[in-house]
C-alpha cells in the first residue's frame, strides 16, 4: 500500500511541477536518458548536461528514487520540451549542448545554464508528509 500511495503522489507531483516551483541541487549517480532537440547521444562527444536524483523526501530523513521518466528539460522560456531524463532508482543523466533550460521533475522547475564541458548537479524531490 505504501508502494502504491508513493507512486500516486510521485505522479502528482510531475504533473505539478510545472506549476510549482521549487529548488535543491546536489550530486548523484549516473543513469539511463532519452535524448530529443537539446540533447545528444552518448556517443556524440558533447560533453556537457544535467544529472542527479528525481524522487520524494519524507521529512528529511529518507530518499525513494522514481523509475522510468523522470525529468524533462525545457528551452530557457520554459515553453518547449527539448530533452527528457530517465531514472534508474532515481538516479538521471541527460547530455545536452551549452545552453539555458529549464529543468521540471518532482521538486518543482529549475533554471539552470549548462556550460562547454559541465555538467550541472540537479536533486528534485517532492517533499511527503508521513513515512515513505
Amino acid at each position: 500500500m505504501r508502494t502504491a500511495s508513493l507512486c500516486a503522489a510521485l505522479a502528482a507531483a510531475a504533473l505539478l511541477a510545472p506549476i510549482v516551483g521549487g529548488r535543491a541541487l546536489a550530486a548523484d549517480k549516473k543513469a539511463g536518458t532519452k535524448p530529443a532537440s537539446a540533447a545528444v547521444p552518448a556517443r556524440s562527444g558533447v560533453e556537457s548536461g544535467v544529472y542527479g536524483f528525481s524522487g520524494a523526501l519524507k521529512a528529511g530523513t529518507s530518499m525513494q528514487g522514481v523509475m522510468g521518466e523522470c525529468i524533462w528539460i525545457y528551452d530557457g522560456d520554459n515553453k518547449k520540451e527539448v530533452a527528457k531524463g530517465d531514472c534508474d532508482q532515481g538516479n538521471f543523466r541527460v547530455p545536452l549542448k551549452p545552453g539555458h533550460y529549464v529543468v521540471r521533475g518532482p521538486g518543482g522547475n529549475e533554471k539552470i545554464e549548462v556550460k562547454p564541458h559541465q555538467w550541472v548537479k540537479i536533486r528534485s524531490l517532492v517533499k511527503l508528509p508521513g513515512e515513505l
